[in-house]
């Protein structure tokens, strides 16, 4: 089977390591066009410690690229231990697709022509599949920043709502030699400069911020199950037939909660590894392994149509515990309960 892979992100560049095991030898098609200083798109750099599952069975080790651990980890003001890193992303990527031949360019609709499977990993952009059933997403903002301490305090890491307007968040992500990304994302934010503004002034007294970079980009949060098609069949010049796959986040495999991708793109990949000829089965497995995120996605609908006044359900509660505990994280419920609040008061504030 000829493999074409468009997009050496997570979900495109864990795979193809993954069929390189298969003894087969898929090409990776991407052009690495972002204009950003590291060369990927907006993203935090954070991860659960629990990825290393996924890249000990490639023979990596998830120590090799830890730039710094996220336990303990605030949230509001609340503080709790968290099984979280930074990790070297752009290091990882690219020793995810080190044997196997990388193309500096997009898959031409020529080119494909020449598979019979091509991988749709090219994330929100969703390049080679129809589009999708629902199109949420949000827009994040990221700063890398230096940070010197006017005392003796020390920024550690965490994430901030309750200030935050809209259903959105502030995350400060620790990445070694007292670099920080600092980003903000959300929808139905208005301004994210002006939520970046707020937080510098707050934190003046106490640390000197230098902006180093910044970039802005898409998420796609609309669950799997908002997110199908997941294959399609199209016929090639000869009358054959060619499948066209998509993997990780162009089908949908982020957390709408937190908008976290890492993990559920891994997972995604080894599904698609192991149902590659079998496209069904594979929209199943994924369908039954992520159907945690269609209730997510479920909440996050309610809290955006909310006209009523009425707060957070019950069950939009207990799926944020869940989220949390997914994650490792140690958020007591009624803590869960004050943060939905606080998600009430977002959602009044973006409709203002």
């Amino acid at each position: 089977m000829k493999i074409a892979i468009a997009g050496a992100g997570v979900a495109g560049g864990y795979l193809a390591a993954l069929l390189v095991q298969e003894g087969l030898a898929p090409e990776i098609y991407d052009p690495m066009a972002h204009d950003t200083r590291c060369g990927h798109r907006s993203c935090g750099w954070g991860a659960p410690v629990r990825i290393a599952t996924y890249l000990e069975s490639i023979g990596l080790d998830l120590g090799e690229y830890v730039l710094e651990p996220m336990t303990p980890m605030r949230f509001d003001d609340l503080e709790t231990s968290a099984p979280l890193v930074t990790i070297d992303k752009p290091r990882l990527l690219r020793d995810l697709v080190r044997d196997v031949t990388v193309r500096r360019e997009s898959l031409a609709p020529e080119a494909a022509g020449r598979y019979d499977c091509v991988i749709d990993a090219t994330g929100v952009e969703r390049a080679l599949l129809p589009p999708c059933r629902s199109e949420l997403t949000l827009p994040p903002l990221q700063h890398r920043v230096s940070v010197e301490p006017t005392g003796t305090d020390c920024l550690g890491a965490g994430v901030f709502g309750h200030d935050v307007p809209g259903l959105g968040y502030l995350w400060v992500f620790p990445i070694g030699r007292d670099d920080y990304h600092i980003g903000v994302g959300g929808i139905a934010l208005s301004s994210l400069e002006t939520v970046f503004d707020r937080f510098y002034q707050s934190m003046s007294g106490r640390f000197r911020f230098t902006r180093r970079c910044a970039c802005r980009g898409e998420v796609r949060v609309a669950s799997p199950h908002g997110s199908m098609p997941f294959h399609i069949e199209t016929r090639r010049k000869d009358g054959s037939t060619r499948l066209v796959v998509g993997v990780g986040e162009s089908i949908g495999t982020v957390t709408p909660f937190t908008a976290e991708g890492i993990a559920p793109s891994l997972e995604c990949a080894r599904i698609l590894g192991t149902h590659l000829e079998d496209p069904d089965a594979y929209t199943r497995a994924v369908l039954d392994q992520f159907s945690w995120m269609r209730g997510q996605r479920d909440t996050l609908d309610y809290l955006l149509a909310r006209r009523d006044g009425a707060g957070p359900r019950l069950r939009d509660c207990w799926r944020f515990y869940r989220n949390a505990r997914r994650s490792g994280i140690g958020i007591p419920p009624f803590e869960v309960v004050r943060q939905l609040r606080g998600l009430s008061h977002w959602a009044d504030a973006a409709e203002d």
